[in-house]
């Protein structure tokens, strides 16, 4: 655990010459350069989904600004495989997105993401998330930018 004040490097060795010439080989054999992943991630965002989320007490749920310094234009450190790394940062593209027509997406509220169908009479929820707090939100999220509708049927897969 970081301590406050204290830098990664303070608490972790650095990484090994083999996986440093690993993850060099890994970042020569990839298209990083290529930025198309980051657009495809982005395709469909209506809204930034919150960084941070608290139950009605006040203790934090979720909190993805404590991997800021998973910033999409930062480069891997030697100690983490670069694909990891940039996956790490798609990862971080959180919101609701229209993926198509009536079907719509919360992603990076939870571990998972929830689904949101537009149907004839309702909503159709797929995967409602892990938590109370983040699936409010996420339904919360969603109903700032489309219409309320109620929820007909929910489906865990």
């Amino acid at each position: 655990m970081i301590m406050e004040g204290q830098k990664m490097n303070d608490i972790y060795k650095p990484a090994h010459p083999a996986t440093i010439a690993s993850h060099r080989a890994m970042k020569g054999a990839l298209p990083f350069a290529d930025r198309q992943d980051f657009e495809d991630a982005r395709r469909g965002l209506i809204a930034p989904a919150p960084r941070k989320l608290t139950n009605p007490e006040g203790r934090v749920v979720w909190d993805t600004e404590v991997y800021s310094f998973v910033d999409e234009h930062a480069q891997a450190p030697d100690t983490v495989n670069p694909s990891l790394w940039r996956q790490a940062q798609l990862n971080m593209i959180g919101g609701l997105f229209n993926v198509c027509g009536r079907v719509y997406q919360v992603r990076g509220l939870d571990l998972s993401n929830m689904t949101i169908i537009e149907g004839d009479t309702g909503l159709i929820i797929i995967d409602p998330v892990t938590s109370v707090e983040t699936a409010k939100a996420c339904i919360e999220l969603y109903f700032e930018h489309r219409p309320h509708r109620p929820v007909v049927a929910v489906i865990y897969s």
